[in-house]
């Protein structure tokens, strides 16, 4: 089995899209896909996120999503509004589980690496402490490449493997999506994986070359 941990660059980037995107490809490919979103914020009725993936593996909400919380706010940061809740421990044993039932696991976090789970715990430890292989979602337009090479650093700085990127959203109107992907390598030395139109969920695709050639890199 192989699991990846998809993170962003920012919030709103399409950490959850991808996942879908990449989920669909996967179990189409015959594969047995977990996704599990260990906490989702901004959570009203039901945790959208977790609900969507939810829907597509035919799984139950309660095995795509551990913690929730009704404020759109980093994990850290929600509790001190609506109460401490989150076990660290717990949810490395939830993975713990998780990882003997699937081929692959795909774990969404919040945000980027940055943002707090804990008190000074960030996805970036958690990702650290799970040795999760890393994907970064970032965005396909103008300002990508600082955040996409922020990210990629702070990653370095706490030795994750970082597989490479994902640039959503291309539309073929900003200047700026013709070059960010070969800046964002140059200055990475990292690749972009996959580069994802702006669209919907029925009608985009990823490539299914560049799908296998993930695979590889997760030792399929």
């Amino acid at each position: 089995m192989s699991v990846l941990f998809i993170t962003g660059t920012n919030t709103g980037v399409g950490k959850t899209f991808f996942s879908y995107l990449l989920a669909r490809e996967l179990k189409e490919l015959g594969f047995n896909v977990g996704y599990w979103k260990p906490i989702e914020t901004g959570v009203v009725d039901f945790p959208e996120d977790a609900k969507l993936l939810a829907d597509l593996l035919n799984l139950p909400i309660e095995e795509t999503i551990t913690y929730t919380f009704k404020l759109p706010l980093a994990p850290y940061v929600a509790e001190k509004h609506e109460g401490e809740k989150i076990n660290l421990n717990y949810l490395k044993q939830v993975y713990e589980d998780k990882i003997s039932r699937y081929q692959v696991l795909i774990i969404e976090g919040a945000g980027g690496l940055a943002v707090p789970i804990k008190r000074n715990y960030t996805y970036g430890d958690f990702a650290k402490d799970l040795n999760l292989p890393v994907l970064i979602v970032g965005r396909a337009t103008l300002g990508t490449i600082n955040d996409c090479f922020l990210t990629a650093f702070y990653g370095r700085a706490l030795k994750l493997n970082i597989l490479g990127f994902v640039l959503n959203g291309f539309t073929g109107q900003d200047f700026s999506e013709k070059d960010n992907p070969e800046v964002v390598e140059e200055m990475t030395n990292l690749p972009v994986l996959f580069k994802v139109p702006k669209g919907d969920l029925n009608g985009v695709r990823l490539e299914r070359k560049k799908v296998e050639q993930l695979l590889e890199l997760l030792g399929f």
